[in-house]
């Protein structure tokens, strides 16, 4: 769209068209994942971290997060700290879940 068009619309629509792409703007920018500096699958949320502190690698664990009851086994990559894998889940990772 060219300069000559936008200052020709009513004031309206160049507001509205203003706001449009400020909220797509802050959608992507909240959707994005923060890296840390890092990349690679997101950490477990807390309750699936907790979950398995007294159980072994390959229990079945359940918990309940934000997306509801999720059930699973208890998993961890080399390195990283034992947590409830949702069933499912891709074996490279454990995602957020998602139920």
């Amino acid at each position: 769209m060219k300069l000559s068009e936008i200052l020709n619309m009513p004031l309206g629509r160049v507001v509205g068209l203003t706001a449009c792409v400020a909220a797509l703007t802050a959608c992507c920018a909240l959707s994005a994942q923060p890296t840390d500096g890092k990349s690679g699958p997101p950490k477990p949320p807390p309750e699936a971290l907790a979950v398995c502190q007294a159980l072994s690698s390959g229990t079945a664990c359940s918990f309940t997060s934000l997306h509801g009851a999720v059930t699973g086994t208890c998993w961890a990559p080399e390195g990283k700290p034992l947590a409830c894998k949702p069933k499912g889940a891709p074996s490279g990772g454990l995602p957020s879940p998602k139920q």
